[in-house]
């Protein structure tokens, strides 16, 4: 994952300047989550990765994020000829519910068409927070091909004045 880091984030940078997210959905034990978080996530089954970002404000019952989802035939920001047959561009994926009890957190993504196969793709994730960091998993399943995919995400808190 790590060598594509500095792509990932450079796509992020141009990507987050298209405008505000949508607000998500948080119930729970949301104190746990106020803050700013950035992250990134892997999926060793579709060499997919992708950053986050998520941010709650105390006392808000919304929260503002992204996912930016890069396909595995993306290669750096300079390089990407959306001519090629084979372009598939990086897409902002949409979180639309968080909920938290105690330490856990879970959620789900709104559904969206795999970059590979054009088919639609379910989403849930869930995670541990524990000292400023959120450590955990996901689970994307496809409608029809009743195919199931699973990664990793991990995001920390931002301190103050980072």
């Amino acid at each position: 994952m790590s060598t594509r880091i500095p792509m990932v984030l450079a796509l992020s940078l141009a990507v987050g300047c298209a405008g505000p997210s949508t607000p998500i959905p948080v119930e729970g034990d949301v104190q746990i989550l106020v803050g700013e978080w950035t992250g990134e996530y892997a999926s060793p089954q579709t060499g997919r990765v992708g950053s986050i970002s998520f941010t709650l404000a105390a006392g808000a019952d919304t929260a503002s994020g992204d996912i930016l989802m890069v396909p595995t035939n993306a290669g750096p920001p300079e390089s990407l000829d959306q001519r090629d047959p084979n372009y598939r561009p990086p897409r902002l994926l949409r979180v639309s519910f968080v909920r938290c009890e105690g330490r856990q957190v879970t959620g789900w993504i709104d559904p969206y068409p795999d970059p590979d196969t054009g088919e639609m793709v379910r989403t849930t994730f869930d995670g541990t927070v524990e000292n400023g960091t959120i450590t955990g998993s996901f689970t994307s399943y496809m409608d029809h091909a009743g195919r199931r995919i699973t990664g990793t995400w991990k995001v920390k808190r931002k301190r103050a004045g980072e």
